[in-house]
């Protein structure tokens, strides 16, 4: 079990709490065989995930449902869990989505848009079936639970926002105490932090002292906020101080430790660096199937995903459950 997974980081424990201060959010809580679903090898998508289920079912239009029967003997379907996803979608128009503890950040490559924004439930299938991250998730909650720790695999559906990278923050709590603030993208400068690096700090200490402090369940623990204007800094994420779960971004984790301040540091990048790698970037096309394109360079990836999906839109036609697994 990763050990920076813990009962209390997850979503579903700390946001009910902390609500009012954090970015709006739905949580749902996943059916055991949509779980069994997300954790089977076979890649197929939901009926109900394609797009002539979608219209048939008239789900965006407002209609009630239509009972459909799967065009494919092993076809899933999960009507209810997904009408709740696609009544969240139209409420919000877009979503990121992650489940108790990671977003599918692993898994962008596997739809067209290449980010984890999510306007169908075409998307959110694809980058839950898809993520190593999602699975370590899901494992993780059962390994709790077959320890008698009462948590569930959710779901949860964040309204779409357009971030700027320069208003995301790192904190890092010890011994309950505010100890450092990083910058949250290390990979270029800011200069909002250099000319704001006052009023960032004052906002994001009297978030913590105010909302925060003696309410989280932790003692050492990291928390990351978007600052979207002074006065205005909500709540994004709970981690542990867990170097193989929680990124030290600027601070390493022998810093962090070694830490004893009155008032907690604030690290940004203070002068232009050029182009540093995105450690999103690091999660991309798996190695065996950029080996794969290198050798067959006929064929665009995505074609190929496209036509995968494709095949299940086609009534009558088999599909391979095992396809994907075979590129």
């Amino acid at each position: 079990m990763a050990s920076g997974l813990k009962p209390e980081c997850s979503f579903l424990s700390w946001y009910p709490q902390f609500r009012k201060h954090s970015l709006e959010a739905t949580i749902l809580h996943i059916p055991n065989e949509v779980v069994k679903y997300l954790q089977h090898d076979a890649f197929i998508l939901p009926f109900e995930a394609r797009t002539h289920g979608l219209e048939s079912a008239k789900w965006t239009d407002g209609s009630p449902v239509v009972d459909e029967e799967p065009q494919l003997e092993l076809e899933p379907m999960f009507q209810g869990f997904s009408r709740k996803i696609q009544d969240i979608i139209d409420d919000y128009g877009a979503v990121f989505i992650k489940c108790n503890w990671s977003s599918p950040s692993d898994a962008t490559w596997v739809v067209p848009t290449k980010t984890l924004k999510c306007k169908t439930l075409e998307d959110i299938y694809l980058l839950l079936k898809s993520s190593d991250r999602i699975m370590d998730d899901l494992n993780n909650v059962r390994n709790y639970e077959n320890r008698g720790i009462p948590l569930k695999a959710c779901l949860v559906l964040k309204k779409w926002q357009d971030i700027n990278p320069c208003t995301e923050f790192r904190c890092f709590v010890i011994e309950n105490e505010l100890t450092a603030i990083s910058q949250r993208d290390i990979s270029q400068y800011h200069s909002y932090n250099e000319s704001e690096k006052y009023n960032i700090q004052t906002d994001i200490e009297s978030l913590f002292m105010e909302r925060i402090k003696d309410r989280f369940l932790l003692n050492n623990y990291s928390f990351d906020v978007v600052r979207n204007k002074k006065n205005e800094t909500m709540i994004v994420d709970f981690g542990t101080l867990d170097e193989s779960a929680t990124d030290g971004t600027l601070f390493t984790y022998e810093e962090l430790q070694n830490k004893i301040n009155d008032t907690p540091e604030f690290r940004f990048i203070g002068e232009e660096i050029g182009i540093q790698p995105k450690s999103s970037n690091y999660c991309c096309i798996p190695q065996e199937i950029s080996e794969f394109f290198q050798w067959n360079k006929s064929s665009a990836f995505l074609d190929i995903i496209q036509r995968k999906v494709e095949s299940q839109q086609k009534e009558g036609e088999s599909t391979d459950a095992d396809a994907l697994d075979n590129v």
